[in-house]
């Protein structure tokens, strides 16, 4: 087994996972910090950020999914086998959880391990022995352009070289738009692993273990598990709070004055638009003004109409549920004396 040469390399300790509960996996997952959270606690992530994984590790929030790490998890295997016949080497998989024997908040769940017997060029790369390897699937192929892999992926195959003290990486990903399988080779990069771990260093004990969050980014995805944190039926803040809020009515304010602005230029534009057009109406309208193209078009879309299936008595038959939080401002009058 392969994972058992990583061991006996000396930098890990190992974990087995085999029956665990995918409860018991999270659980353990939050003992440290992973491969796939290096890239958020570096700010290499658009997706995730340091708040999102503190959160997580605190057990407050956490990503559970969707249809794309669905499918993910069910096409691992089929890309791990076509990946073994294409690339002609031994492909494994890990049944456990490695940890850093130096820094024991490390931890690193590969998808696999791989072995080259003497030396082999893949994609451009001359491997040999012992590597690891990182499994991947995208819609469009978004990152994977000119032959560079996204920032988050390669700070995570960074930080499991620094678990395990490998020297590579292979990277496979499928694209689903184009049903198109790549392999990318990533070198260990000691100089991008020291700051990795410096960062990590202080993630863990500065913020994980002092329970101090990081400070928000304004990341979308960051603010729908900030909602989903326990909150009190009433509370009453300090002012810092009050000071937030009225930052937030100024530029409220301001991107209110900016939308009329770009509503009054969109308006100029139409009117040099239809002036140039000499009268002519058509569905589709294509201009050109220097650098930019302005596309014209007439839409039709179609909405369910709901008070129909309430009149027959169907809405609430086909109606799908769903909750979220939602959070609304009002500012307090003053109450005249």
């Amino acid at each position: 087994m392969l994972y058992k040469s990583v061991v006996q390399l000396g930098n890990v300790n190992f974990t087995p996972t085999d029956g665990l509960s995918r409860e018991e996996w999270l659980k353990l997952r939050t003992t440290g910090i992973g491969g796939s959270d290096a890239g958020a606690i570096m700010g290499l992530n658009k997706y995730t950020t340091p708040l999102s994984v503190y959160l997580a590790k605190k057990n407050f929030a956490s990503f559970g999914g969707n249809a794309a790490t669905e499918w993910g998890n069910i096409l691992e295997d089929p890309i791990r086998q076509k990946a073994k016949a294409d690339l002609e080497i031994e492909i494994e998989t890990v049944p456990g959880m490695f940890t850093s024997k130096e820094y024991s908040f490390m931890n690193a769940n590969l998808d696999g391990l791989v072995y080259v017997e003497g030396e082999k060029e893949i994609a451009g790369s001359v491997v040999s022995g012992l590597g690891g390897h990182e499994i991947k699937t995208s819609r469009t192929g978004e990152g994977f352009e000119n032959d560079e892999i996204p920032d988050s992926y390669y700070a995570q195959v960074q930080h499991y070289m620094a678990v395990t003290g490998l020297d590579f990486f292979i990277l496979t990903v499928f694209i689903f738009d184009r049903y198109e399988g790549r392999h990318y080779v990533v070198p260990r990069m000691d100089g991008f692993i020291s700051q990795l771990i410096e960062a990590e260093k202080n993630f863990w004990y500065d913020n994980v273990l002092k329970e101090v969050m990081p400070a928000p980014t304004g990341n979308e995805n960051e603010l729908e598990l900030l909602k989903s944190m326990p909150m009190a039926e009433s509370i009453e803040l300090d002012s810092e709070c009050e000071s937030l809020l009225d930052e937030k009515a100024v530029i409220d304010k301001q991107i209110k004055e900016l939308q009329v602005k770009v509503n009054a230029l969109k308006g100029q534009v139409l009117i040099k638009m239809s002036a140039a057009s000499n009268g002519t109406a058509a569905e589709k309208t294509v201009a050109t003004c220097g650098k930019w193209k302005i596309s014209y078009n007439t839409q039709v879309s179609k909405r369910i109409d709901t008070n129909a299936l309430k009149k027959d008595g169907l809405y609430d038959e086909y109606a799908k549920e769903s909750v979220s939080k939602v959070m609304r401002f009002f500012e307090i009058k003053e109450v005249q004396q």
